[in-house]
This record gives structure tokens, C-alpha cells and sequence, in this order.
């Protein structure tokens, strides 16, 4: 039997219902919103499509394997907003605001499905081995905005303020 937009909007619904997810994070079915707001399309041959259209433009189209992949990427996006208001909302000064993020997410999505938790999960790893947490970021910028208010060059303020907080390296 032939998945229609109607079977998948069904799924979508039930995991939003799980994770209380807000309607306006929710994709559209067959058409686009535009806006950069997400839809999926079936084409003749049943393939599953997840696509942003922004000014009529189509910015993006995933191809997904399958119903789980097309809803892994429904809800790694839907969870990734709530994660980021989450976080906005319970900001810890100081600290890379990624932790907060990252760790609401993967909690989101283990409560629809462990699999796509670790997907994520693998995911954020291999963006913090490029760009690892940086809990000093914030206080870098503000010595050497300090340095800089003082007269120091900006160069000379930004050198000084990586010698007192240093950036981690990646690993």
C-alpha cells in the first residue's frame, strides 16, 4: 500500500502530540508555506521529499529513504526550535549555549525514538569536534571590548583576551 500525505501528517501529529510541539513548527503536506517553512511532497513513484522554499525559491530538498528518515528530519528540525527557546529561556551566563541546546534536543527526541536521539547525538559530536564548547567566549569578547573601550588596538585587545581565555582546540 501506497504511504499518502494524509498517513504522514497522522504520524507528524502523533510524535507532536508527545513532545507538545508547537503547530507553527509543524510542516505543511504537498504545497509550500514558502517563508523557509518546511513541506513534504510524495512524488508519482512514492518518494518522500522534505523541502524549504523561501520567495518561491527552493532552498532545500531531502530525499528520504524512508517514513522514519522523512520523520527523523521533520523532527530533528521541529525539536531543534523547541530546544533553542528552551534554552533562551533558562540561559546559564557563561556557558556555550550549545550545551543547554544540544543536551534539550537529544531529551526531546529520545522521547519519540531512542534511534533518533543517537542519530542527533552523533551529529552534535561531529560538529564539537570541529567546534568545541566554548564556555569563555562570552567573557573573551567582553575583555577585549574592555581592552579595546580603553584604547588598546583591537587586534592587540582580541591577542590579549586569547591569552587570558583561551579558545579550547579541537579535538
Amino acid at each position: 500500500m501506497k504511504t499518502t500525505l494524509e498517513d504522514i501528517k497522522k504520524l507528524v501529529d502523533a510524535f507532536a502530540k508527545k513532545i507538545n510541539a508547537p503547530e507553527r513548527s509543524l510542516p505543511t503536506y504537498g504545497t509550500s508555506a514558502d517563508g523557509a517553512h518546511p513541506h513534504i511532497e510524495i512524488d508519482k513513484t512514492g518518494q518522500l521529499s522534505y523541502v524549504i522554499v523561501e520567495r518561491g525559491e527552493e532552498l532545500e530538498r531531502h530525499f528520504a529513504a524512508d517514513t522514519d528518515d522523512l520523520l527523523y528530519r521533520v523532527f530533528a528540525d521541529v525539536t531543534f526550535e523547541m530546544a533553542i527557546s528552551f534554552e533562551g529561556n533558562h540561559r546559564i551566563e557563561g556557558e556555550d549555549f550549545r550545551r543547554q541546546l544540544f543536551a534539550k534536543q537529544e531529551e526531546l527526541l529520545v522521547m519519540l525514538r531512542n534511534e533518533w536521539r543517537e542519530r542527533k547525538q552523533k551529529e552534535h559530536d561531529w560538529v564539537l569536534r570541529s567546534h568545541p564548547f566554548d564556555d569563555e567566549a562570552s567573557r573573551r569578547a567582553g575583555y577585549s571590548k574592555q581592552l579595546s573601550d580603553a584604547g588598546m588596538p583591537a587586534a592587540e585587545a582580541w591577542a590579549e583576551a586569547l591569552k587570558k581565555y583561551p579558545e579550547p582546540k579541537p579535538g
